[in-house]
């Protein structure tokens, strides 16, 4: 079973990501407006500003999509790493099939697929330590109710 992160950190930064990005222009819109700003002849610090947007752009974008791997990494039940280390051609071909899969999916949903799958690991992380809590409890009651006989014993 791959491990499952379970802080959601990458998961805040991505949906920062995007609300930054609704600032800006879409990347057709900057090329245009770049476009006429540039055959127009306007000012060339009007053309340096946009450039400077266009470059906030292009690295949250970028940032996006590697949050965006990252999950679809995530995901991918068959680690890719994993399946080219141990040399079988069956592993690495799930492995490729998963990934394409994953990548068809918008980025909404795959978001989505990673906040269930870890609600899903957190809950059974709960379930666990409860049960673990459990037993302590019936572990420590057996032991203080023994402790509590051999004292009456001793006297």
């Amino acid at each position: 079973m791959r491990k499952i992160k379970l802080d959601n950190d990458d998961l805040i930064q991505y949906l920062n990501t995007i609300k930054s990005l609704k600032k800006y222009p879409t990347m057709s819109e900057y090329r245009d407006e770049y476009r006429r700003l540039r055959t127009d002849g306007s000012l060339l610090s009007e053309a340096k500003k946009f450039k400077s947007a266009h470059t906030e752009l292009l690295r949250l974008d970028r940032k996006k999509k590697s949050l965006l791997e990252k999950f679809i990494e995530e995901l991918n039940p068959v680690s890719h790493a994993s399946a080219l280390a141990s040399r079988k051609l069956e592993k690495v071909q799930e492995s490729i099939i998963y990934r394409k899969s994953l990548l068809e999916k918008s980025p909404d949903e795959l978001v989505a697929l990673v906040i269930k799958q870890r609600t899903e690991a957190a809950l059974e992380f709960q379930r666990s330590v409860e049960q673990s809590l459990e037993q302590l409890s019936d572990i420590s009651s057996d032991f203080n109710a023994s402790a509590t006989k051999r004292r009456k014993f001793s006297i």
